[in-house]
């Protein structure tokens, strides 16, 4: 149990109008109304956290009777927060970092890490071997438990999900400063050209933005970190085709449909077979991988060792782009 606003008859007169003393909150029903919060569904969240749904249920009705208030809007067959649910949902992620700060702490003095992470992922991570920071972490930290999410959503999807919580760590190609984020960068690689034989690009050494802006562009859909740096050297257009698959970008040149821009290492060598791959001298138009945490939320010990062991993977990413062997 915790007690997240203490107060007798004597004092309640000197809390703010509307204010209510909320006490004997479980500590549980917490972390399941968080889980409803990020779901949306009581259904969802129960599966989330392996409970029945009649048991999200009675937890969620007991919280509201609890707080004397609403928490969620169940018309139209789905949940939304109501004013005091959204008032609620920032109290209670502070009383679980606060409970989960405290669980660490304990274990760091017993000489352990423990805990989950739930790391969001773009659908491509370029040179960075996750499966090798997997098995380091649980060689090293086997109380460690790392949930991996990859989002279609792109980057701007990625950032909102530290910023809610429903994502520890969020690999990323956004960049710049990031409202209550925090950037780690960990590499960059250039974009290519990706071209057919007979293109008229096709036999230039390099290419140039003024040649760019000549082409017809396979372009990501708005959201992911390559469209933004796409649309901001060539400029913005309405007239792009958008893509959000690699493979199928590849078909798409095959095929004659358009040429396209994507990081160097995006496309496997079979997916570029027969193709025509040509370096930009403009060094804007280049992809960057960071790290975002939240700029709010004190990280945990087990978040901590995933942003490192990613740190320490991706030191061996940027000295082999760096090689002239990369370039």
């Amino acid at each position: 149990m915790i007690v997240l606003v203490g107060g007798n008859e004597a004092n309640s007169r000197f809390r703010p109008p509307g204010q209510r003393s909320i006490s004997g909150v479980e500590i549980r029903d917490l972390e399941y109304f968080l889980a409803c919060c990020n779901a949306r569904s009581f259904a969802e969240a129960a599966r989330r956290v392996h409970i029945v749904s009649s048991a999200m249920s009675c937890a969620i009705a007991r919280l509201e009777q609890d707080v004397e208030a609403p928490l969620f809007d169940r018309a139209g067959g789905h949940i939304t927060l109501t004013e005091q649910g959204e008032a609620l949902q920032l109290a209670a992620q502070r009383v679980m970092a606060a409970v989960q700060a405290a669980k660490d702490e304990v274990a760091e003095a017993c000489g352990q890490v423990r805990g989950t992470v739930v790391l969001g992922s773009t659908l491509h991570t370029g040179r960075l071997d996750l499966a090798a920071v997997f098995s380091q972490i649980r060689e090293h930290h086997p109380g460690v438990v790392v949930q991996l999410r990859q989002a279609q959503a792109g980057s701007v999807g990625l950032v909102q999900a530290v910023r809610d919580a429903s994502v520890d760590i969020a690999l990323t190609a956004a960049t710049g400063s990031l409202r209550g984020v925090v950037l780690h960068p960990l590499f960059t690689e250039p974009m290519v050209f990706i071209c057919q034989p007979g293109h008229r690009l096709a036999k230039h050494s390099r290419v140039s933005v003024t040649d760019l802006r000549e082409e017809m562009i396979l372009r990501p859909p708005p959201g992911w970190g390559t469209r933004a740096v796409i649309d901001a050297t060539l400029g913005a257009t309405d007239s792009a085709f958008e893509v959000g698959n690699y493979a199928l970008m590849a078909r798409l040149v095959h095929a004659g449909f358009a040429a396209t821009l994507a990081p160097a290492s995006a496309m496997s060598d079979d997916m570029l077979a027969g193709l025509r791959v040509v370096p930009i001298e403009d060094s804007r138009l280049c992809w960057t991988l960071s790290a975002a945490v939240s700029a709010d939320r004190r990280m945990t010990a087990a978040t901590q060792v995933l942003l490192d062991a990613l740190i320490e993977a991706s030191a061996g990413c940027a000295r082999e782009l760096a090689s002239p062997a990369a370039s």
